[in-house]
């Protein structure tokens, strides 16, 4: 026959819950019961251990991420200065920023070395390896070949929008007289369709 179950004094348990700092087992080794149905009346009737907050309620209009960060971003922002927005202006811009990126990228190519020790130093074993390799690829002859190929396109088309209108012009009128004028470069007219009927 099995024992009859011992009541639990579930006052005792909510007094020394409430105002010790037992840890939950104790209690229910002390009080002969499950250390999981102490948790679950604990929180079904809401009884706080000493020393923990009270959980704050959660707002019930929650603000968005923007207008979170928009007065942090307003406040780190620097006063922009007037940008002068004239072709002449981002032509300008344009080509000095490339210059400055064909500056590092030479700097790059100088310590091409060093970089790829200190990658090597930074990555080792082969949890890394993964990271290392695509490092090392950011880095490579390739990567910088590609970029002083757009770095020259960009310059090219800076210069070649830098250069005055009547140049150009010049230019396309010189290509266009060279071929409408029945030259070497003209259009040839098309196959002359002869038919004989006998």
């Amino acid at each position: 026959m099995a024992k009859p179950k011992k009541s639990i004094d579930w006052k005792a348990v909510e007094r020394d819950y409430t105002k010790t700092a037992l840890p939950v087992r104790e209690l229910a080794r002390w009080y002969n019961c499950d250390e999981k149905a102490i948790r679950l009346r604990a929180k079904a009737e809401g009884w706080v251990r000493p020393g923990a907050e009270t959980p704050q309620p959660t707002p019930h209009d929650p603000q968005t991420l923007a207008d979170a960060v928009a007065p942090i971003v307003e406040r780190v922002r620097p006063e922009a200065a007037p940008v002068d927005a004239s072709p002449e202006a981002i032509i300008t811009r344009g080509q000095s920023l490339a210059v400055r990126m064909l500056d590092e990228l030479e700097a790059d190519t100088a310590y091409i070395g060093e970089i790829e020790q200190a990658i090597e130093d930074a990555t080792p074993g082969k949890d890394a390896a993964r990271r290392r390799d695509a490092m090392l690829k950011a880095v490579s002859l390739s990567s910088r070949a590609g970029t002083l190929k757009n770095l020259a396109l960009a310059a090219k088309t800076f210069a070649e929008a830098a250069a005055p209108e009547g140049k150009k012009k010049q230019r396309q009128a010189a290509a266009d007289q060279a071929t409408a004028g029945g030259g070497k470069f003209a259009q040839r007219s098309g196959p002359r369709l002869v038919s004989s009927n006998p």
